[in-house]
Protein backbone atom coordinates (compact mmCIF):
# COMPACT_ATOMS: atom_id res chain seq x y z
CA UNK A 1 0.00 0.00 0.00
CA UNK A 2 1.42 3.41 -0.93
CA UNK A 3 1.90 6.24 1.55
CA UNK A 4 -0.92 8.07 -0.26
CA UNK A 5 -3.48 5.36 0.45
CA UNK A 6 -1.98 4.58 3.87
CA UNK A 7 -2.73 8.16 4.98
CA UNK A 8 -6.40 8.02 3.99
CA UNK A 9 -8.43 9.04 7.01
CA UNK A 10 -10.83 6.11 6.88
CA UNK A 11 -7.95 3.63 6.48
CA UNK A 12 -6.42 5.00 9.67
CA UNK A 13 -9.74 4.58 11.48
CA UNK A 14 -10.28 1.04 10.23
CA UNK A 15 -6.80 0.01 11.38
CA UNK A 16 -7.34 1.64 14.78
CA UNK A 17 -10.68 -0.08 15.39
CA UNK A 18 -10.14 -3.43 13.68
CA UNK A 19 -9.21 -5.40 16.80
CA UNK A 20 -11.28 -3.48 19.36
CA UNK A 21 -14.32 -5.75 19.07
CA UNK A 22 -16.60 -3.10 17.59
CA UNK A 23 -16.74 -4.75 14.14
CA UNK A 24 -19.16 -7.59 13.41
CA UNK A 25 -18.23 -10.39 11.00
CA UNK A 26 -19.91 -8.44 8.18
CA UNK A 27 -18.07 -5.29 9.22
CA UNK A 28 -14.74 -7.12 9.06
CA UNK A 29 -15.50 -8.28 5.52
CA UNK A 30 -16.13 -4.66 4.55
CA UNK A 31 -12.99 -3.55 6.39
CA UNK A 32 -10.88 -6.22 4.69
CA UNK A 33 -12.18 -5.19 1.28
CA UNK A 34 -11.44 -1.51 1.88
CA UNK A 35 -7.97 -2.28 3.23
CA UNK A 36 -7.22 -4.39 0.15
CA UNK A 37 -8.70 -1.83 -2.29
CA UNK A 38 -8.32 1.57 -0.56
CA UNK A 39 -8.11 3.61 -3.74
CA UNK A 40 -11.23 2.08 -5.28
CA UNK A 41 -13.77 3.56 -2.85
CA UNK A 42 -14.33 6.61 -5.08
CA UNK A 43 -16.14 4.53 -7.67
CA UNK A 44 -18.10 2.42 -5.20
CA UNK A 45 -21.64 2.67 -3.87
CA UNK A 46 -23.04 1.07 -0.73
CA UNK A 47 -24.75 -1.49 -2.96
CA UNK A 48 -21.62 -2.35 -4.95
CA UNK A 49 -19.52 -2.82 -1.80
CA UNK A 50 -22.29 -4.89 -0.23
CA UNK A 51 -22.48 -7.13 -3.29
CA UNK A 52 -18.72 -7.72 -3.32
CA UNK A 53 -18.46 -8.67 0.35
CA UNK A 54 -21.77 -10.49 0.72
CA UNK A 55 -23.72 -8.14 2.97
CA UNK A 56 -26.41 -5.45 2.70
CA UNK A 57 -26.09 -1.76 1.71
CA UNK A 58 -27.51 -0.82 5.13
CA UNK A 59 -24.65 -2.70 6.81
CA UNK A 60 -22.14 -0.75 4.70
CA UNK A 61 -23.71 2.54 5.80
CA UNK A 62 -23.69 1.44 9.45
CA UNK A 63 -20.04 0.45 9.06
CA UNK A 64 -19.21 3.97 7.85
CA UNK A 65 -21.04 5.39 10.86
CA UNK A 66 -19.05 3.18 13.21
CA UNK A 67 -15.96 4.87 11.79
CA UNK A 68 -17.44 8.25 12.71
CA UNK A 69 -18.72 9.24 9.26
CA UNK A 70 -22.31 10.17 8.41
CA UNK A 71 -22.33 7.60 5.62
CA UNK A 72 -20.42 6.40 2.57
CA UNK A 73 -20.50 9.81 0.86
CA UNK A 74 -18.98 11.45 3.93
CA UNK A 75 -16.26 8.79 3.99
CA UNK A 76 -15.53 9.42 0.29
CA UNK A 77 -15.25 13.15 0.96
CA UNK A 78 -12.72 12.50 3.71
CA UNK A 79 -10.71 10.36 1.28
CA UNK A 80 -10.72 13.14 -1.31
CA UNK A 81 -9.55 15.65 1.29
CA UNK A 82 -6.85 13.26 2.53
CA UNK A 83 -5.55 12.90 -1.02
CA UNK A 84 -5.53 16.68 -1.44
CA UNK A 85 -3.56 17.11 1.79
CA UNK A 86 -1.08 14.40 0.80
CA UNK A 87 -0.55 15.74 -2.72
CA UNK A 88 0.04 19.28 -1.45
CA UNK A 89 2.90 18.27 0.85
CA UNK A 90 6.50 17.45 0.11
CA UNK A 91 7.96 13.96 0.41
CA UNK A 92 8.09 13.28 4.16
CA UNK A 93 10.19 10.13 4.11
CA UNK A 94 13.15 10.57 6.43
CA UNK A 95 16.32 9.34 4.79
CA UNK A 96 19.84 8.75 6.04
CA UNK A 97 21.84 11.81 5.22
CA UNK A 98 18.95 14.28 5.73
CA UNK A 99 20.34 17.37 7.42
CA UNK A 100 18.68 19.19 10.33
CA UNK A 101 16.89 21.66 8.06
CA UNK A 102 15.42 18.86 5.92
CA UNK A 103 14.29 16.89 8.97
CA UNK A 104 12.73 20.03 10.44
CA UNK A 105 10.76 20.71 7.26
CA UNK A 106 9.54 17.11 7.00
CA UNK A 107 8.44 16.92 10.64
CA UNK A 108 6.59 20.24 10.37
CA UNK A 109 4.87 19.07 7.16
CA UNK A 110 3.82 15.90 8.94
CA UNK A 111 2.37 17.86 11.86
CA UNK A 112 0.51 20.13 9.46
CA UNK A 113 -1.02 17.05 7.84
CA UNK A 114 -2.01 15.74 11.27
CA UNK A 115 -3.77 19.03 12.08
CA UNK A 116 -5.59 18.92 8.75
CA UNK A 117 -6.82 15.44 9.66
CA UNK A 118 -7.87 16.72 13.08
CA UNK A 119 -9.99 19.38 11.42
CA UNK A 120 -11.86 16.62 9.59
CA UNK A 121 -12.40 14.66 12.79
CA UNK A 122 -13.67 17.35 15.17
CA UNK A 123 -17.36 18.24 15.27
CA UNK A 124 -18.09 21.89 16.25
CA UNK A 125 -21.46 21.02 17.78
CA UNK A 126 -19.90 18.49 20.14
CA UNK A 127 -17.06 20.87 21.02
CA UNK A 128 -19.59 23.56 21.95
CA UNK A 129 -21.64 21.10 24.00
CA UNK A 130 -18.53 19.85 25.81
CA UNK A 131 -17.34 23.40 26.52
CA UNK A 132 -20.75 24.34 27.94
CA UNK A 133 -20.76 21.28 30.21
CA UNK A 134 -17.24 21.94 31.47
CA UNK A 135 -17.92 25.63 32.08
CA UNK A 136 -21.14 24.90 33.95
CA UNK A 137 -19.88 22.03 36.11
CA UNK A 138 -19.55 22.37 39.86
CA UNK A 139 -16.28 20.47 39.63
CA UNK A 140 -14.28 18.90 36.81
CA UNK A 141 -12.07 15.89 37.50
CA UNK A 142 -9.44 15.19 34.85
CA UNK A 143 -8.11 11.68 34.32
CA UNK A 144 -5.67 10.28 31.78
CA UNK A 145 -3.09 7.56 31.41
CA UNK A 146 0.31 7.14 29.77
CA UNK A 147 1.40 9.84 27.36
CA UNK A 148 -2.03 11.49 27.54
CA UNK A 149 -1.20 12.35 31.15
CA UNK A 150 0.97 15.23 29.95
CA UNK A 151 -2.03 16.73 28.16
CA UNK A 152 -4.22 16.16 31.23
CA UNK A 153 -1.78 18.33 33.18
CA UNK A 154 -2.01 21.00 30.47
CA UNK A 155 -5.83 20.82 30.58
CA UNK A 156 -5.73 21.33 34.35
CA UNK A 157 -3.56 24.43 33.91
CA UNK A 158 -5.75 25.81 31.11
CA UNK A 159 -9.10 25.18 32.81
CA UNK A 160 -7.95 26.47 36.19
CA UNK A 161 -6.87 29.77 34.63
CA UNK A 162 -10.47 30.16 33.43
CA UNK A 163 -11.58 29.77 37.07
CA UNK A 164 -13.16 26.38 36.37
CA UNK A 165 -12.98 24.34 39.59
CA UNK A 166 -11.00 21.29 38.52
CA UNK A 167 -8.60 18.67 39.75
CA UNK A 168 -6.23 16.23 38.13
CA UNK A 169 -5.74 12.89 39.86
CA UNK A 170 -2.81 10.63 38.98
CA UNK A 171 -2.97 7.81 41.53
CA UNK A 172 -5.34 4.98 40.57
CA UNK A 173 -6.72 4.58 44.11
CA UNK A 174 -7.26 8.31 44.55
CA UNK A 175 -9.00 8.38 41.17
CA UNK A 176 -11.71 5.93 42.21
CA UNK A 177 -12.08 7.71 45.57
CA UNK A 178 -12.48 11.04 43.79
CA UNK A 179 -15.15 9.63 41.49
CA UNK A 180 -17.02 8.22 44.49
CA UNK A 181 -17.48 11.79 45.79
CA UNK A 182 -18.71 13.25 42.47
CA UNK A 183 -22.37 13.79 41.60
CA UNK A 184 -24.53 14.65 38.59
CA UNK A 185 -23.43 18.31 38.71
CA UNK A 186 -19.79 17.37 38.13
CA UNK A 187 -17.95 16.34 34.97
CA UNK A 188 -15.36 13.62 34.49
CA UNK A 189 -12.98 14.69 31.71
CA UNK A 190 -10.99 11.80 30.23
CA UNK A 191 -8.07 11.93 27.80
CA UNK A 192 -7.07 8.59 26.31
CA UNK A 193 -5.84 8.13 22.75
CA UNK A 194 -6.29 4.36 22.56
CA UNK A 195 -9.61 4.23 24.39
CA UNK A 196 -8.61 0.78 25.66
CA UNK A 197 -6.61 1.23 28.89
CA UNK A 198 -8.13 -0.91 31.62
CA UNK A 199 -7.83 1.54 34.52
CA UNK A 200 -9.48 4.41 32.64
CA UNK A 201 -12.22 2.07 31.40
CA UNK A 202 -12.90 0.93 34.95
CA UNK A 203 -13.09 4.53 36.18
CA UNK A 204 -15.38 5.58 33.33
CA UNK A 205 -17.66 2.61 33.98
CA UNK A 206 -17.87 3.47 37.68
CA UNK A 207 -18.61 7.12 36.88
CA UNK A 208 -21.37 6.06 34.50
CA UNK A 209 -22.94 3.86 37.19
CA UNK A 210 -23.03 6.90 39.48
CA UNK A 211 -24.71 9.11 36.88
CA UNK A 212 -21.70 11.37 36.42
CA UNK A 213 -21.40 13.23 33.10
CA UNK A 214 -18.39 12.05 31.12
CA UNK A 215 -16.47 13.74 28.31
CA UNK A 216 -13.64 11.98 26.50
CA UNK A 217 -10.89 13.16 24.17
CA UNK A 218 -10.04 9.98 22.27
CA UNK A 219 -8.15 8.91 19.17
CA UNK A 220 -11.17 7.52 17.38
CA UNK A 221 -14.80 6.56 17.89
CA UNK A 222 -15.92 3.04 18.62
CA UNK A 223 -13.35 2.05 21.24
CA UNK A 224 -14.28 0.21 24.47
CA UNK A 225 -14.35 3.61 26.21
CA UNK A 226 -17.04 4.95 23.87
CA UNK A 227 -20.01 3.34 25.64
CA UNK A 228 -19.16 5.16 28.87
CA UNK A 229 -18.94 8.65 27.32
CA UNK A 230 -21.72 11.22 27.11
CA UNK A 231 -19.61 13.29 24.72
CA UNK A 232 -16.89 11.69 22.61
CA UNK A 233 -14.35 13.99 20.95
CA UNK A 234 -12.34 11.91 18.46
CA UNK A 235 -9.11 13.57 17.41
CA UNK A 236 -7.37 11.39 14.86
CA UNK A 237 -5.43 8.18 14.53
CA UNK A 238 -2.45 8.76 12.28
CA UNK A 239 0.30 6.16 12.19
CA UNK A 240 3.53 6.58 10.31
CA UNK A 241 6.50 4.30 9.79
CA UNK A 242 8.85 7.25 9.52
CA UNK A 243 7.61 9.91 11.95
CA UNK A 244 6.34 9.85 15.53
CA UNK A 245 2.67 8.98 15.94
CA UNK A 246 3.11 9.65 19.67
CA UNK A 247 3.80 13.33 19.09
CA UNK A 248 0.91 13.42 16.60
CA UNK A 249 -1.48 12.04 19.22
CA UNK A 250 -0.31 14.55 21.85
CA UNK A 251 -0.60 17.42 19.37
CA UNK A 252 -4.20 16.50 18.52
CA UNK A 253 -5.14 16.17 22.19
CA UNK A 254 -3.55 19.50 23.12
CA UNK A 255 -5.18 21.37 20.23
CA UNK A 256 -8.58 19.89 21.14
CA UNK A 257 -8.16 21.04 24.76
CA UNK A 258 -7.07 24.47 23.48
CA UNK A 259 -10.22 24.73 21.34
CA UNK A 260 -12.38 23.92 24.38
CA UNK A 261 -10.48 26.58 26.33
CA UNK A 262 -11.09 29.22 23.66
CA UNK A 263 -14.82 28.43 23.43
CA UNK A 264 -15.17 28.69 27.21
CA UNK A 265 -13.10 31.88 27.38
CA UNK A 266 -15.52 33.59 25.00
CA UNK A 267 -18.57 32.69 27.08
CA UNK A 268 -17.38 33.52 30.60
CA UNK A 269 -19.63 35.64 32.79
CA UNK A 270 -18.37 38.58 34.85
CA UNK A 271 -17.94 36.47 37.98
CA UNK A 272 -15.75 33.96 36.16
CA UNK A 273 -13.73 36.76 34.58
CA UNK A 274 -13.03 38.29 37.99
CA UNK A 275 -11.91 34.93 39.31
CA UNK A 276 -9.68 34.50 36.28
CA UNK A 277 -8.10 37.88 36.92
CA UNK A 278 -7.52 36.92 40.55
CA UNK A 279 -5.78 33.72 39.45
CA UNK A 280 -3.61 35.65 36.97
CA UNK A 281 -2.64 38.13 39.71
CA UNK A 282 -1.75 35.30 42.10
CA UNK A 283 0.58 33.79 39.50
CA UNK A 284 2.47 37.09 39.31
CA UNK A 285 3.25 36.78 43.03
CA UNK A 286 5.43 33.80 42.13
CA UNK A 287 7.34 35.65 39.43
CA UNK A 288 10.35 37.90 39.78
CA UNK A 289 9.67 41.45 38.50
CA UNK A 290 11.42 42.11 35.21
CA UNK A 291 13.71 44.75 36.69
CA UNK A 292 14.69 42.73 39.77
CA UNK A 293 17.68 40.42 40.05
CA UNK A 294 17.35 37.12 41.88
Amino acid sequence: MSKMTESLFYIQRIRAQYDTGIFSKSDKRIADYLLEHPGAVDGETASSIAEKVGTSPATVVRFCRKLGFKGLTDMKNSAAYSNYIESSTTDMDLKKGDDAETVTNKVLQYMKMVLDQLKLSLEPELLQKAADKLAGANHVVILAEGGSGTIARAAYDIFLKLAIPCRIVDDIMFQIMEISMMDENDVLFLILNSGRTYNVLQNASYAKQRGIYTIGVVGTKGTPLSKYLDIELPTCIFSSSYLSDISAARLCELVTVSILHSIMALTRDSKQMKRGESIANSIELKRIPGNQKF
